[in-house]
């Protein structure tokens, strides 16, 4: 017999978000700002959608930002590309260098029955190379996308205050 958790778990489906850059498959990390209840997560983009989101220059390294609000939860860690396969939600198609919605979240449904009542919470999930990241919030915005680092870490900052 399945507990509760692996039953809810096999409710949840993993859909990818092509409205939002893939990440790059370098080495470059990731970085979050985060206040109360707003995370912005900004990261190198994939060279395939340097076209759809540029015009770069050639010595550009874009960085997008993407604003997450009324978030209830969030993390950036573990695991990253080559361990993939131990999350939870790899068994319903979580890819590397994507962007995921999860549909039926078990952690979504998990958070509601020790908080109050929010709007209506999504659950994300940005898969990198060294990390991933996972954020229940009511909503996702690509703020910008961005030809350096430097640019995205300061309009991160300014989204937060």
């Amino acid at each position: 017999m399945t507990n509760a958790l692996e039953s809810s778990q096999q409710e949840d489906q993993v859909l990818l978000l092509d409205s939002v850059p893939h990440p790059a498959d370098d080495a470059a990390e990731p970085f979050l700002v985060a206040s109360d209840r707003r995370v912005i997560l900004a990261y190198p983009i994939a060279e395939s959608d340097f076209e759809r989101f540029g015009p770069f220059d050639p010595d550009d390294d874009p960085f997008c930002a993407v604003l997450f609000p009324d978030t209830t939860f969030h993390r950036l860690g573990p695991p990253g590309e080559h361990e993939m396969q131990i999350h939870p939600l790899a068994s319903q198609g979580l890819a590397a260098f994507s962007v995921h919605e999860v549909i039926n979240s078990s952690l979504v449904e998990e958070l509601s029955t020790v908080s109050l009542p929010e709007p209506t919470r999504r659950h994300f999930v940005i898969t990198f190379q060294q990390s991933t990241f996972e954020c229940v919030a009511s909503d996702y915005t690509v703020v910008g996308v961005y030809g350096a680092v430097e640019i995205a870490s300061r309009e991160a900052f300014a989204l937060v205050r």
